[in-house]
This record gives structure tokens, sequence and C-alpha cells, in this order.
């Protein structure tokens, strides 16, 4: 066949399989790494990759252009395979229920390794399945190369599913590491819930002088403490929520203040009240605390944040970003004296500025579009 005839031919194939899309909702089977709560009702106080409504679109699928039916098979609660789950790092139960459902879906889409890479195995046995991208936040492994569990992810990803990926550093890390994958890797930003947010962080009455961090798991607040007490701030008081392990170290210290894990309601409120956010990260070959970024942007606030490979791609051209480097206790004091010797006006409108930078590069819409743009490209294949 030349080549002008078979340009011809992937034209009119691509226009059929689209038109034939048109006239079939894609049928999806979505297994992420965490619980979703199933409801009759809206509940707000639940982030739309925690909850399935009964009668609405889930999470970022809701913005596919084309028509989408989502089953959703999570983690579960308490089970008997669990405590082994947790040992081994990656399910069992769940991947093992979405095989045995797979082939009445068109994809199947896992949402971090220790779902994906279990299904994966399984389904690299058989020759009827339906095509699966797994999305990788963890870097598979917690980036982790070692002799003796890195040979067992090569063999269970040997038939090369499609990836996706929110950091595009962890696409060096793919090409060294995990070679054969690599051309099947694709960096797709991560978008949050714009429209939610930004409404979430409408001014408030009152401006509260409060710089807040939140988070539980992968921060650095031992940098942040040790920055805040170098900055010497006077009239503003540092607010820590999820983390309160290093209340008792820092009691002395004026105007730190801990807290535990708290609803998103009262996250949002608190963010809504402070003059800006920070985000202090150690370093990790994956993604993490890029939420907490996009939210905080999303919501009208200035920031600090460390840049780190989770965190480069989205706050390298932000506006409203002070960025500083992982475990720099100076660099992040200079930070905060920046930004508290700032004026109202100056901080609104870094936080403006990074509300419309959210928008125009980050949103969840432009996220759902990439991947199905990813889907589309390899169902036609």
């Amino acid at each position: 066949m030349k080549s002008n005839e078979r340009g011809s031919f992937l034209f009119t194939f691509a226009g059929w399989f689209l038109e034939k899309m048109e006239n079939k909702a894609l049928k999806i089977l979505f297994i992420p790494n965490w619980k979703v709560t199933r409801l009759s009702h809206d509940d707000a106080s639940l982030q739309a990759p925690d909850k399935v409504v009964e009668g609405c679109k889930y999470w970022f699928f809701r913005h596919f252009n084309t028509s989408a039916e989502v089953d959703v098979i999570d983690i579960g609660g308490e089970n008997l395979w669990r405590k082994l789950e947790h040992k081994i790092k990656f399910y069992i139960s769940q991947p093992v229920k979405a095989f045995t459902h797979r082939n009445s879906h068109d994809v199947v889409v896992s949402h971090g390794a220790q779902s994906g890479l279990f299904y994966e195995l399984l389904a690299s046995f058989v020759k009827k399945k339906p095509l699966h991208v797994m999305i990788d936040v963890g870097g598979l492994n917690g980036a982790r190369i070692n002799n003796c569990e890195t040979p067992l992810i090569r063999f269970a990803l040997r038939k090369s599913p499609v990836i996706i990926v929110h950091s595009s550093p962890q696409l060096d890390f793919y090409k060294r590491y995990y070679p054969k994958l690599y051309n099947k890797v694709h960096f797709v930003p991560f978008g949050t819930d714009f429209s939610y947010f930004s409404q979430a962080g409408e001014e408030a009455e009152a401006q509260e002088r409060l710089f807040v961090s939140v988070g539980s798991a992968k921060r650095d607040y031992i940098t942040l403490c040790e920055a805040w007490k170098r900055a010497g701030v006077e009239n503003y008081k540092l607010r820590i929520i999820g983390d309160e392990s290093l209340a008792r170290r820092y009691s002395g210290c004026p105007g730190i203040e801990f807290s535990g894990r708290k609803p998103l309601a009262e996250v949002i409120e608190l963010t809504r009240r402070c003059t800006a956010v920070i985000v202090p990260l150690p370093e990790y070959c994956y993604s993490y605390g890029q939420m907490t970024v996009l939210q905080s942007m999303a919501m009208g606030k200035p920031l600090i944040v460390t840049s780190t490979t989770s965190t480069v791609d989205y706050i390298a051209q932000a506006p409203g970003v002070m960025a500083t480097e992982v475990g720099n206790v100076e660099a992040m004091a200079q930070c905060v004296k920046k930004m508290c010797a700032l004026t109202s006006d100056e901080l609104k409108k870094m936080g403006s500025d990074n509300q419309a930078f959210v928008k125009a590069h980050f949103s969840e819409e432009q996220m759902a579009q990439k991947i199905e743009a990813i889907i589309s490209q390899y169902l036609m294949r």
C-alpha cells in the first residue's frame, strides 16, 4: 500500500472509529488505591475522587467529550487480605475483582501502582483484555530500585500498559530504569476542580495574619518550623494542620500552632482566611503535594512551595508562588520575610494571578481531556 493510500485509509478509519464512539458510551472500569464512598445525595465535605453520587458522573471522567460510563471498584473496607496487602504494599482482592469484570469494559484505568500492578500481572497471562491505563502517582514502588523488587515489577509490566504520570521528571526515571515501558509513558499535568475551589476561596470578610500549612504525610515540617523561628516575624501565626508530631518540640516557639487532621470544610475555611499557604516538601521521585498546591492557588492564595520533582511543573511559571529549595532553612525563612513584608494589595494580586494561572493551565477539565485523548489514541490502534 502506497503512503498516500495508507494515510487515506488511516484517516477514514479514524473517522469511522470516532463516529462509532459518538454513538456508543465508552465503558471504563476505574480501580483507585483508596476507598470511595457511594452516596444517594451529594456530600460537599467529600472531594470528587472520594465519592460516587447516584445519578452523577464520577470525578474527572465527567469532562470527557465522549460519553463515558464509569464503574468504580475501590479497595473496600478492612478484609482478610488487608494486613498482607499493607505488608507487600499492593492490593490483591481489588485487582482480582477488577480482572474478573474486565471484559465488560473498553478500558481499565488504575490509579496508583498499588492497584494497577497486580491487575496488570493477571491480565498479562490472557489474550482477551481491554486497554489498561495506569496512572502512576507513586513511582511504581516509591521510585525504589533494588535487585529484589524491580525485576518483579518489570515482569508484571512486561506487556507494557499505557502509563500516565503527573510529574515530568518521572519520564527520566522510566527511561533509565524501565526503558521498555518508556514509549508508552505520558506526562499529563494534574488538574484541580477549579470551579469548586475558586468559589470556596471567595474572599473572607476579615483576613487573618496567618500562614497555613496542610498535610499529614510527605511534609518537611522541621525545615518549615526552623525557618519560621529564623524569620522572626511578628504579628503573624503559622498553623500546621494534619501533623502534631512536632508540637512538643516547638511548644516554646512563638506563633507556631499544631492541630490534627480536620474535615475538608474546616481546611477550606482556614485557607480562605489566611494570608498565604506554605507547602514544605522533601524530595521524592513521584507525585505528592500537588493537590494542596493547586487547590490553594485556585482559592486565590499566595504560596511558598518547595521546588521538587513533584511540584516543579506547577510552580516554575506560577506568578504568585515563591519557590524554595529542599531542606534549605535560610531560603524558606527569606521567603517568609518577603511575604510578610508585602502589602495587602500585593498579596491579593499574587493570589488572583495564581487563580488565573491554575484556570489556564491546571484545571480538571484539561487533565480529563488529555487523558481522554490518550485513551482514544490507543483504542484506535
